[in-house]
């Protein structure tokens, strides 16, 4: 039996899960009343329960039901980081269940030492203590993957309609991932990535005007630039009038991405008095899920 690991950051529960949580995500650090306070604040103002375990977990589920005629039985699994099930939980479960074959599958197109890569070295250093002889694959390179750009295209396109018709012409479409510390042999990589697939829905969606830029960058000295609120800024002051943001980094939203690609980029723009919309993640819509299975198949078929 195939095994496929779809794994993200985090995936609450509950309200009442979030200090625990929070305490996860920056273990080793010291954790204030203030800190915490802040961190359930934000889920708080967010308004409804947390959007990345809800959609991660309907796409294993979807991929499940869309796998289930594949020539080998599949089995796909939810695992997290920094909430239940983690990773070492769900290969254990896994391994009850008679998986012979090892799939990871990261809610990042975009592949980062510091985001799939973690998981997939914690899955080889599970099997390798666990000495199960299982064969492993790691499901990645599908950033400009075309059935999950065309996926991309949609939300963009979308987005851009939305804005007033006096204002497409000189609208800028912001692609975003996440910012990291400046280590030029660690961030070619990335930056190669972030462009060929920002590239690429670009061409797709039918935009000339877009442009590369990073979220939580600003005020960070060191680290990758420029960041989404300093662009709109600057084009604005060059005469822009219109702004789509889409982050790249995930197919699913979450707290950080949520905010600092909608409400805190709409704040500026509001300052600004200029158009703004948000283009939709893929998440859990059909079409998202037809697409992730389309990448499954083939990259499994091939190994």
């Amino acid at each position: 039996m195939i095994g496929i690991i779809f794994y993200a950051y985090g995936a609450p529960k509950s309200k009442d899960d979030l200090p625990d949580f929070f305490a996860h995500l920056i273990q080793g650090k010291e954790v204030t009343i203030k800190m915490i306070g802040d961190f359930v604040k934000r889920y708080r103002e967010f308004g409804s329960n947390d959007p990345l375990g809800a959609h991660s977990e309907r796409i294993a589920q979807g991929l499940e039901k869309l796998l289930s005629n594949y020539p080998k039985d599949i089995k796909v699994y939810n695992a997290y980081k920094h909430t239940f099930p983690y990773l070492n939980e769900t290969l254990k479960r896994m391994i009850e269940d008679g998986v012979d074959t090892v799939v990871t599958f990261s809610v990042n197109p975009i592949f980062s030492l510091s985001g799939a890569g973690v998981y997939q070295k914690e899955v080889e250093d599970f099997l390798n203590r666990s000495g199960e002889n299982k064969k492993l694959i790691h499901i990645e390179k599908w950033n400009t993957h075309p059935a999950i750009i065309s996926v991309y295209a949609d939300r963009v396109r979308r987005a851009y309609k939305w804005l007033p018709a006096h204002v497409q012409d000189d609208a800028f479409v912001l692609f975003t991932v996440h910012s990291q510390p400046l280590y030029p042999e660690g961030n070619d990589d990335y930056i190669e990535q972030f462009q060929a697939m920002a590239q690429a829905v670009a061409r797709e969606a039918g935009v000339s005007n877009w442009m590369m830029s990073y979220r939580s960058a600003s005020s960070k000295v060191g680290w990758l630039g420029p960041d989404v609120k300093d662009t709109i800024r600057s084009l604005a002051a060059a005469g822009s009038r219109g702004f789509v943001t889409c982050e790249l980094l995930s197919i699913v939203t979450d707290m950080e991405s949520y905010f600092e690609i909608g409400r805190d980029t709409q704040l500026v723009s509001e300052e600004l008095k200029v158009e703004f919309v948000r283009s939709e993640f893929p998440g859990d819509s059909f079409d998202t899920v037809i697409a992730l299975a389309e990448i499954v198949k083939e990259q499994i078929t091939k190994c």
